[in-house]
């Protein structure tokens, strides 16, 4: 382009200063057509500069409306078993009375801690056993929570890199996102772990409770037991 306007200036020139070989030939204002010619190429310059700031607008409205997948980043966290390890609210009274069985690690625990499974058929044997259960599948619960923030952990530092590796802002906004909604999930599981403390000493007063009960319920059997029997005496 430089070529082309520099050529055509010379030629303007020229054409500007030669002599008039016939009459009827037009003359050019050489100094009036540099001048168009310069004017035309600063316009040429102004749109392709206007074009390089079009661009660059495009680029920034890109980059802050193009969406992150932010479930994309560290997809092992996704997993419910990781989110949310605790069972349902429903199911404690029956997990930390010993009523009903837990989870894997609640066996595993179980078969730890167990000695000796009490016969059937007395109402200290069943609480017996179901304590001894339960005890265990309060272990398992709180193993498993624990398990599920070592697991969180290991995983946090694929989004620390994430964020290292992010190019726009829209990206970092989203890591950042994403880390502050992890940062709630164990929040919430420590809170979870928290309320589990609380149910294991309401479980350890419990059966203190229930030992105190039997004790005075033994109490009074004997006592009726022994009236029973020197009244026999007496009528005999």
């Amino acid at each position: 382009m430089k070529k082309f306007l520099l050529a055509f200036i010379v030629l303007s020139g020229g054409l500007a200063w030669a002599p008039n070989a016939h009459a009827q030939m037009a003359v050019i204002d050489g100094a009036n057509l540099a001048q168009n010619v310069q004017t035309a190429a600063q316009a040429i310059v102004a749109v392709e500069q206007l074009k390089a700031q079009l661009t660059q607008l495009e680029n920034t409205y890109t980059m802050f409306t193009t969406p992150t997948n932010i479930l994309g980043m560290a997809p092992n966290m996704e997993n419910s078993a990781i989110e949310n390890p605790m069972p349902l609210a429903n199911s404690l009274s029956g997990l930390v009375g010993g009523q009903s069985s837990g989870n894997s690690a609640a066996t595993t625990y179980y078969n730890q801690n167990h000695i000796y499974t009490a016969p059937p058929g007395t109402e200290q044997s069943t609480q017996l056993n179901q304590n001894g259960q339960g005890i265990a599948n309060i272990e398992g619960i709180a193993s498993s929570n624990l398990s599920a923030i070592e697991q969180r952990l290991q995983d946090l530092p694929n989004l620390e890199a994430d964020l290292n590796s992010a190019t726009s802002i829209t990206q970092v906004t989203a890591i950042n996102g994403r880390i502050a909604a992890e940062s709630q999930f164990v929040q919430g599981q420590q809170a979870q772990a928290a309320n589990l403390q609380v149910l294991a000493s309401a479980q350890q007063a419990s059966q203190q409770q229930q030992q105190q009960e039997q004790f005075q319920k033994d109490a009074a059997t004997s006592e009726t037991e022994m009236q029973q029997a020197a009244q026999e005496n007496a009528g005999q």
